[in-house]
């Protein structure tokens, strides 16, 4: 009897070794195979975590598009080439007190290109970043702070940004030339990043300044999203109530335009409009119309 129970014993222990013991020596299948990043293009798919983010990239323009070159933005070949933005050696950081946007010191990476490596300092993978690090600065070749033209992140790929003739997704394409000198540059607010950019009729100006002092993104990225992307927007607007002014009649006018001089206007009472938008563009004050969503 006790020899049965031993055996048994010996069967249970054995059953547990061959399904546990694999667990504790290896957690995951493939975790001791590592990707290559030796090289200034490494082997780290973004997408593989980002699944999300690569699906929205893909839906900006028809695939056919953009391996023909005619694509309407850089952005749209950003899906291969998610470290063109989020590696960037562009740092731009707005100076409240001179109310322009001023180039800082870039970001340090950690890197390896096969001949030694560096750790990160301010990311380590990649960094959070705002739009005006690129479309802050004031030129193509941004100002002469950044030797972005020699930079290991962008080598080979300039064509992406500033068109002309290489590889995407296994195809040779040739992007047209953008080549004016300040392309990239977010002008009309009058923060600097051109030398005319006065910004003095910027509707969306105090947008953009509130979205810098915002802490739930970086820089002025809210206001920038809001208009730039497809995500849904809800704005709970509050707006004059009536316009009030004098009209005085004056007989010594004479027609036309009119007898009456107007004066004092201003605004009276407020309103309460909440406005809701979705990412095509439909908008209503009650709810979001459908879809909302990028996939739909």
């Amino acid at each position: 009897m006790n020899s049965k129970r031993l055996l048994l014993l010996t069967v249970a222990v054995v059953a547990v070794g061959v399904f546990a013991l694999p667990g504790t020596v290896s957690l995951f299948s493939g975790q001791h195979a590592w990707y290559n990043i030796s090289g200034p293009e490494n082997e780290i798919p973004c997408k593989k975590c980002h699944a999300d983010v690569y699906e929205e990239m893909m839906s900006m323009e028809p695939l056919s598009k953009k391996l023909a070159g005619e694509s309407s933005s850089p952005h749209s070949y950003m899906d291969e080439n998610c470290d063109l933005c989020h590696r960037t050696c562009f740092k731009m950081t707005y100076n409240s007190s001179a109310g322009k946007y001023e180039p800082s010191s870039g970001y340090t990476y950690a890197r390896g290109y096969g001949s030694g490596s560096e750790p990160g300092v301010e990311a380590h993978a990649v960094s959070t970043i705002e739009c005006m690090d690129c479309h802050g600065i004031s030129t193509d070749s941004g100002g002469g702070k950044w030797n972005h033209y020699g930079y290991e992140e962008y080598n080979g790929r300039c064509y992406l940004c500033h068109g002309g003739s290489g590889w995407y997704r296994g195809k040779y394409i040739t992007v047209p030339f953008r080549d004016y000198a300040d392309f990239i540059s977010a002008g009309g607010f009058g923060l600097g990043t051109t030398g005319t950019d006065t910004g003095e009729h910027a509707a969306h100006k105090a947008f953009v300044l509130d979205s810098i002092n915002d802490t739930k993104m970086e820089g002025s990225n809210e206001a920038c999203i809001a208009c730039h992307t497809s995500i849904p927007v809800k704005i709970r607007w509050t707006h004059g109530r009536s316009l009030e002014f004098n009209a005085s009649y004056d007989k010594g006018l004479v027609l036309p335009p009119t007898h009456f001089n107007t004066s004092d206007y201003e605004a009276n009472g407020t309103v309460e409009v909440t406005s809701y938008g979705n990412y095509s563009g439909g908008a209503n004050t009650t709810k979001f119309p459908e879809p909302v969503t990028v996939w739909d």
